[in-house]
């Protein structure tokens, strides 16, 4: 059976080895049709304001 530690490891190195996979930002231009973006505005809208946020992630909170 592997052990906590170990698994805490792999699961680090892992996560590790996907971020290191992905392309740089600049990379990852893609252009959205008009109706996508309506149907996501429509979407949007329908939330309350204040559940709106987004939560920014350290690798430091990944990892800990």
């Amino acid at each position: 059976m592997l052990s906590e530690e170990l698994l805490k490891q792999v699961a680090e190195e892992l996560a590790l080895a996907l971020i290191e996979s992905l392309p740089e930002p600049e990379q990852c231009q893609h252009q959205f049709s008009e109706k996508f973006e309506s149907k996501m505005q429509f979407l949007l809208s329908s939330i309350p304001p204040n559940t709106q946020q987004i939560e920014v992630v350290t690798q430091e909170q990944i990892y800990n």
